[in-house]
């Protein structure tokens, strides 16, 4: 990378002052260098949602200073602050309470510090603005990691827990992961669980939160489906997901991040 970067990805809310506050450490740190917001539109404290998305970011970016906050437990001794260095260059800054880790993993980690505590005389509530934002600067200006704390082990770092999903016989039951403002309701589960569970493109089949089973296609794109019809496939992130075109599959079907949504063949005798 021939400019140094600074990435941010937060749960604070696109435009609110929290993110510029970020921005404006950030400015002053290191000024000249490029800052780009990943995300702030994150599900406020769902640190697996963060973690995931920042992992499919941050390799984007290849050689940037990654400023990751969603962090619940700000303030106390649930966490640790953390700086982790990686292989290809640049680092990830924030908590450590598995927002970090998916990250860290994919672009291999080679280094961590535990950052020190601030000092009492500050809040103790935005650690994004008084302790990560003025390590990511001083990182991305050049200051070696090994300056910035006390040395740990970076395959330490913690991961989101990620249960994997039951598949049977023309049956996939998986966690909800994430649930996007159009309503798409992303599953924790991949190409190869809908292929073990013997689903094929065209395939009709159901996907259901509760008794209620609502009828979905196996399908490539939403165009493939009618309009308002309910379509599963695997979205650009590689998971599976429950979709409807020009609609909200999350609403249709009362799906919700941390539910699970069950996936089956739909009745013959039940097809229009």
């Amino acid at each position: 990378m021939t400019r140094p970067v600074v990435t941010l990805l937060t749960d604070f809310g696109a435009g609110s002052e929290h993110v510029g506050a970020l921005h404006a450490v950030l400015a002053a740190g290191a000024p000249g260098v490029d800052r780009v917001d990943l995300a702030h539109d994150l599900p406020p404290g769902d640190i697996r949602a963060g973690a995931l998305v920042l992992a499919r970011l941050a390799p984007l970016v290849p050689g940037a200073v990654h400023l990751a906050v969603v962090d619940p437990g700000v303030g106390t001794a649930d966490r640790r602050p953390v700086a982790v260095a990686l292989a290809g260059g640049g680092a990830i800054v924030g908590p450590d309470n598995g927002l970090l880790g998916l990250a860290a993993r994919a672009l291999i980690a080679v280094g961590a510090v535990e950052l020190p505590p601030l000092p009492e005389h500050l809040p103790a509530t935005f650690h994004g603005r008084d302790l990560f934002a003025p390590v990511a600067a001083r990182l991305v200006a050049g200051e070696p990691l090994s300056e910035l704390g006390e040395a740990v082990d970076p395959a330490g770092i913690a991961v989101p827990a990620l249960p994997e999903p039951r598949v049977g016989d023309g049956e996939l039951a998986a966690e909800v992961v994430m649930v996007d403002r159009f309503g798409n309701v992303q599953l924790l589960a991949r190409e190869a669980d809908l292929a073990a569970a013997g689903f094929r493109r065209g395939d009709r089949i159901h996907a259901s939160t509760s008794d209620r089973r609502h009828p979905a296609t196996v399908a490539r794109a939403f165009g493939d489906v009618a309009r308002k019809g309910m379509l599963v496939h695997i979205d650009s992130h590689g998971l599976v997901a429950v979709a409807v075109n020009g609609g909200s599959a999350a609403q249709r079907i009362g799906a919700e991040p941390g539910g699970t949504v069950s996936l089956g063949r739909w009745p013959v005798a039940d097809a229009g």
